[in-house]
């Protein structure tokens, strides 16, 4: 019998490839999300550190012009938080979309693996039946060409 091959070998490999990238992909974009995370965090301890110094301004009676540039400072650093969360949740999104992808590349390259293997059971119980086929026909050849148990007990015993 000819060895195995798996006629969809070339499409499994092509799903092992995509399911890697997919699950780089979805490395890369946890990764993205970590930093946005990092910098919205950093963003967000820096906006309240100014608002601590503005309130502390305001308690110590300064005049209006140091107040006004403090809330200025206060209001683009809230807009850079915006900008930053922002571009945190585009990174979560990002995660989401490639979660999916690597579900569905795993779920085609699971799917063909499990036709491999399959294919492969049915292939071996193929050639464990033409081996014991095979067997058999050796064994009923051996007993017609074979003296039966009666004709080897009457024979006679040679002496040496």
């Amino acid at each position: 019998m000819k060895s195995f091959r798996f006629s969809l070998q070339s499409l499994r490999v092509l799903r092992e490839q995509k399911e890697q990238v997919a699950q780089k992909r979805y490395v890369e974009a946890l990764r993205a999300s970590e930093t946005a995370a990092g910098r919205l965090y950093a963003g967000s301890r820096e906006l309240a550190d100014a608002r601590s110094v503005l309130c502390r301004e305001v308690l110590a009676g300064n005049f209006i012009g140091r107040l006004q540039q403090l809330r200025s400072w206060c209001r683009y650093l809230e807009l850079r938080c915006e900008q930053l969360a922002a571009a945190l949740q585009a990174a979560e999104q990002t995660v989401a979309k490639t979660w999916r992808e690597m579900m569905l590349a795993t779920r085609e390259r699971k799917a063909l693996d499990s036709l491999h293997r399959q294919r492969r059971l049915d292939y071996d119980h193929a050639v464990q039946r033409d081996e014991q086929h095979h067997l058999d026909e050796v064994g009923l050849r051996f007993n017609e060409s074979s003296p039966s148990l009666r004709e080897v007990a009457a024979m006679p015993m040679e002496q040496p």
